[in-house]
């Protein structure tokens, strides 16, 4: 079965489930969804979100509103994304849904490092880490966590404490059998290796992950861990070797038309034959990943294929062309320089933004509960006093209920007494005792009929309303 058929599955399970089996029963989409192709997951997105319109649901409603960031997150679409999660947090909020919260904030950590703010990933990543931890719910998400953390700690040089949690990782990985989180693992932990130049270690981790993803035929991860490879065989001076998995690398992103990685190989090969001297193979190589590039307008890539080019002619001796592609080279820098610098702004201002709505959020919810404890207040005092007044007017019903008793028990006692055979005082005292001591419940019986009366009136007129 294929990830379309088995998420579409795990999807009419979940819509099935009691509310309490929600999270057991959503863990299995969010597993599966990565799997999915942009198409595929769009697709299913847009299904889910119809399905959660008319859903009577309400307790679902937070799950539709992730998976529709979570495609967003994927399509790298970080700005619409953002307060759609910040909504399904606040929503798994309002039910408590600890684990649901801890959901959301393994995507927003994931997000604040791609926008490159590492103390608000962690602080994101670390809440979701420890709560899943605790929980056991979302393995999948778990182990992203952990991978993000360990992958912002490489990035801020601290290998000492990424490479336990790359490790945690891959056990938790392998117990779940997950083999992206797998491959993520072992090349997580290939890469530390090789910075630290441990090339035994770097090479069983960056191969075994090779070998994990190549038994489940999943071709992105297979080209991205044939490229890794590749990095480690060109480090330790295999040239050959680095060429022959780059090469297959390429096949396989060239003929699934993932475009931006073949970019990416055709570098890395254009690399390898500049440190073995080949410059007349490197030229078609670069000019072919210049065309790709210029393509899909990725100008990181043009720029740093123009300055390979600039070398590579300038070592074939034509000045022309290298003069040429070092001012392209130039240029084109200088217009990504520009561009990043906008995109930090925007970045920045869109943290910003997030940040102001979580603030926002928890102010709301901060006025919601003092609005609902108010609420509660004054319900109080307004039960309080429609007692009071129930029951005023129950003891002046009991009050004459109890004027009539006495009159009936005069007349009776008028009746009767004549025909006994001497007047009966004791009798007579008797049963004004009962009458006295029955007004206590008569009271209580007239106050709570007419309770019972006034919440049928309400619910009436709130069913009217």
């Amino acid at each position: 079965m294929n990830p379309l058929e088995t998420i579409q599955q795990h999807i009419k399970a979940f819509q099935q489930c009691p509310d309490t089996e929600s999270n057991k029963s959503f863990n299995l989409i969010s597993a599966t969804f990565p799997l999915l192709t942009t198409l595929e997951k769009a697709t299913v997105t847009y299904a889910f979100e119809l399905w959660g319109k008319e859903s009577e649901s309400i307790h679902k409603l937070p799950f539709v509103k992730y998976l529709r960031a979570l495609n967003s997150f994927f399509a790298e679409d970080y700005e619409s994304m953002m307060p759609i999660v910040f909504a399904s947090k606040e929503l798994f909020t309002q039910q408590n849904n600890l684990d649901g919260m801890a959901l959301c904030s393994s995507m927003i950590g994931s997000v604040y490092r791609t926008l490159g703010n590492k103390d608000l990933a962690l602080k994101e990543l670390w809440e979701g880490h420890e709560q899943l931890k605790k929980s056991g719910a979302y393995p999948h998400n778990y182990m992203a966590c952990s991978y993000q953390i360990a992958s912002l700690y490489v990035e801020m040089n601290h290998l000492a404490d990424a490479l336990p949690l790359f490790e945690s990782t891959l056990k938790l990985a392998e117990e779940f059998k997950n083999v992206i989180w797998i491959n993520n693992a072992q090349h997580g932990i290939g890469k530390v290796y090789l910075i630290q130049k441990d090339y035994s270690k770097a090479k069983d981790f960056l191969e075994r992950g090779l070998a994990s993803v190549e038994s489940f035929n999943i071709p992105n991860f297979t080209a991205t861990s044939l490229t890794d490879l590749a990095t480690y065989y060109y480090e330790t001076v295999d040239y050959a070797k680095a060429e022959e998995l780059s090469t297959k690398a390429l096949l396989i992103r060239e003929e699934r038309k993932f475009t931006g990685g073949a970019i990416t190989n055709l570098i890395q090969l254009a690399e390898i034959y500049l440190k073995q001297e080949k410059y007349e193979a490197a030229l078609p190589v670069l000019k072919r990943g210049l065309v790709f590039a210029q393509e899909i307008k990725v100008k990181p890539k043009i720029y740093q294929l123009h300055l390979l080019l600039s070398k590579v002619y300038e070592k074939l001796g034509d000045k022309e062309n290298s003069l040429q592609s070092y001012k392209l080279y130039h240029q084109v820098n200088e217009e990504v320089e520009k561009e990043d610098n906008a995109k930090k702004v925007k970045n920045i201002q869109l943290v910003f933004e997030a940040e102001q709505t979580k603030k926002e959020n928890i102010i709301i919810k901060k006025q919601k509960a003092e609005i609902e404890q108010k609420n509660i207040q004054l319900q109080d005092t307004i039960d309080e006093l429609t007692r009071t007044k129930v029951g005023k007017k129950a003891k002046a019903i009991t009050l004459i209920i109890a004027i009539v008793l006495f009159m009936v028990e005069e007349l009776i006692l008028h009746t009767v007494l004549h025909l006994l055979p001497e007047d009966n005082f004791t009798l007579s005292f008797i049963i004004k005792m009962v009458i006295i001591f029955s007004l206590k419940p008569i009271d209580t019986a007239v106050e709570h009929f007419l309770l019972s009366k006034l919440i049928k009136k309400k619910k009436h007129d709130l069913k009217l309303g």
